[in-house]
């Protein structure tokens, strides 16, 4: 999933992608995936190493056709409160539970927000917040048109490095360490191949390409 330094590079469950900086493996990661990989673990993980998601967020799926999604209550986690569209405010739980309950009994936007008898009830997940911002840059077209920019050059990566005259490899040994090794071997020849493709040669002491 990750690249670093323009190096196509792959992580043990996702796709390659590039790098935002030079060489530098300390340097932050653009981490490219589709929506099967917006997860909010993932993307906690990726900010709390530091670098970036650009993954196309799981879309929202509402109670009622049409009517609200989790994206329309405002949540409060300094207050630990999340409030409704309609203006009421509830506590959220420990466990991370905002329940509205009777409060739906006689609410005039009830119709757009749910038909669960007991009323509407919201389950956040602790990076909340990580996901209501890809969603919120991804309907601003700023994180999309990133993801469209570059995906299909990580899908070409991908190719490349998983499969061998149209047949997908299969891991050649037991445990990660020495899978890591080989990845990275397959993705350096990879890179190696594609280069010489574009005419790699050495001219004056350096490596030059010729396009």
């Amino acid at each position: 999933m990750p690249g670093a330094g323009g190096q196509d590079g792959a992580g043990p469950a996702g796709t390659p992608g590039r790098g935002d900086g030079g060489g530098d493996q300390d340097e932050p990661l653009a981490w490219y995936g589709d929506s099967a990989y917006g997860t909010g673990d993932l993307r906690g993980a990726i900010a709390d190493a530091g670098h970036r998601a650009v993954i196309k967020p799981k879309p929202l799926q509402a109670p009622v056709k049409g009517g609200f999604t989790i994206d329309d209550f405002a949540v409060d986690e300094q207050a630990g409160t999340v409030t409704c569209p309609a203006g009421n405010t509830v506590p959220l739980s420990r466990t991370r539970v905002a329940t509205f309950g009777v409060l739906c009994r006689d609410c005039p936007l009830r119709s757009f927000c749910t038909t669960c008898k007991t009323g509407r009830k919201l389950v956040l997940h602790p990076r909340d917040g990580l996901l209501r911002a890809a969603r919120a840059d991804w309907a601003a077209t700023g994180l999309r048109k990133d993801y469209t920019a570059w995906r299909p050059n990580v899908e070409r990566a991908i190719a490349q490095v998983a499969t061998f005259r149209g047949r997908r490899l299969k891991l050649r040994y037991r445990g990660v360490i020495k899978n890591h090794a080989w990845l990275k071997r397959r993705t350096a020849a990879v890179n190696l191949r594609n280069l010489i493709g574009k005419d790699l040669t050495r001219r004056g002491g350096a490596w030059v390409l010729a396009t």
